[in-house]
C-alpha cells in the first residue's frame, strides 16, 4: 500500500479568507481535472474521489491569505496516475494563482498509532452534519464504515473486521467549525483517533490517511496526519 502527495507552492493573485480557502483550492483542483477527459468524468460521478488536501500554510494571524505571498498546500491520493496527471495539469492552470513549484512524494505503508485531523472532518447524519448531540460513538462508527468502504472500493475485498479499527476517539474543538461552501456552510470537527495494532485496522487507518476520513474529502475535509 502507498499513497502519493503533491506539495504545491503558489503565489496568490488575490486575498483569500482562511474560511474560503477550502473551496478555493477545491475549485483549483476541479478546474485542472476538467482539462483531462478521464478526470472530468470522475469529478461528475457520485463516488469516492480518493483524494484530499490541506488548506494553505503558513496561516496568517489575520486569517486572510495575502495577495502576492507564497503559500503551500498538500494534495494526497491513493492513485499515482491521478497525482502525476494533476501535477501536469496544475502546471498550466489559469486559476488566479502562480505556481511556484510542485513536488511529488510517495509514502509507503507504515504503522500508525494515531490519526489527527488537520482539517475539519464531516459526517452526514439524517441530512445534516454530525454534531456532539449525535454522540461520539456514532461518529466513531461512521469513520470505520467509511474507511472500510474506501478500502474495498479501491483495493478490493477485505474480510469483515471483527471490531472497529478505532481504539479511541476524541473531539478537540470546543465549538463546531463552519466552512463556507457555495451558498451554505458545512459543519465539521477536529478529531484524534487511536488506531488498533492489528493488520486490518492498520490498513484501514492507512487508507484514511491517504484519502481523508469521513466525507467531503475533495473539499479538503478530513485531511489528517499520523503518529
Amino acid at each position: 500500500m502507498q499513497y502519493f502527495e503533491l506539495v504545491v507552492s503558489v503565489i496568490l493573485k488575490k486575498d483569500i479568507p482562511f474560511a474560503s480557502s477550502y473551496e478555493f483550492i477545491s475549485n483549483l483542483i476541479s478546474r485542472a481535472m476538467f482539462d483531462d477527459p478521464r478526470f472530468k468524468e470522475l469529478h461528475k460521478e457520485n463516488t469516492f474521489k480518493f483524494y484530499t488536501f490541506c488548506s494553505f500554510y503558513p496561516l496568517e494571524k489575520s486569517k486572510v491569505y495575502q495577495k502576492g505571498r507564497v503559500y503551500i498546500t498538500n494534495i494526497r491520493s491513493l492513485s499515482a496516475d491521478f497525482i502525476l496527471s494533476l501535477k501536469r495539469l496544475l502546471s498550466y492552470t489559469s486559476y488566479p494563482i502562480k505556481i511556484v513549484s510542485i513536488e511529488m512524494k510517495m509514502h509507503e505503508y507504515h504503522p500508525i498509532s494515531e490519526l489527527i485531523t488537520l482539517t475539519p472532518a464531516i459526517a452526514t447524519v439524517s441530512d445534516k452534519c454530525w454534531t456532539k448531540d449525535d454522540g461520539i460513538i456514532l461518529l466513531r462508527d461512521r469513520v470505520h464504515v467509511n474507511a472500510l468502504k474506501k478500502y474495498r472500493t479501491y483495493f478490493g475485498e477485505m474480510v469483515e473486521p471483527e471490531d472497529n479499527f478505532i481504539e479511541y476517539i476524541r473531539q478537540t474543538n470546543q465549538k463546531p467549525i463552519k466552512i463556507p461552501y457555495k451558498n451554505t456552510s458545512l459543519v465539521g470537527n477536529k478529531l484524534v483517533l487511536g488506531v488498533k495494532p492489528d493488520e486490518v485496522s492498520q490498513k484501514l487507518a492507512f487508507t484514511a490517511l491517504g484519502t481523508g476520513i469521513l466525507e467531503k474529502n475533495s473539499l479538503g475535509m478530513g485531511y489528517c496526519y499520523a503518529k
